[in-house]
């Protein structure tokens, strides 16, 4: 899995979030990876992902749908998700653009 742009970050003493989008094996991962103190005090945790993925298909559907190719894909996701409401634009956009997604939360 390649990390390909990375859209929100924060840094905190109780909390270090990053939000960044992946490419696996022609699919597209949105990722958001927690960990700190308030991981630990709402998951009982020191870790926490939530992960949205899109088939290879709709890989391909996300790039059409925002004008992207293989060079700009990058830009184009962080140009369209970028900022602390990652994961909301993201499901929105998937939901009215009808690209089904795979969530996953993952603590550990």
């Amino acid at each position: 899995m390649k990390e390909i742009i990375e859209c929100y970050k924060v840094d905190t003493i109780t909390l270090q979030r990053n939000d960044g989008f992946w490419l696996s094996e022609g699919r597209l991962i949105l990722r958001s990876i927690n960990v700190g103190e308030l991981v630990e005090d709402r998951y009982q945790s020191p870790f926490a992902e939530a992960r949205f993925s899109l088939s290879e298909e709709d890989t391909l559907s996300m790039m059409l749908l925002l004008d992207a190719d293989e060079d700009s894909f990058a830009y184009r996701l962080k140009q369209h998700f970028d900022g602390a409401a990652v994961l909301d634009r993201f499901k929105r956009f998937c939901d009215d653009n009808k690209l089904k997604y795979q969530y996953q939360f993952i603590t550990g």
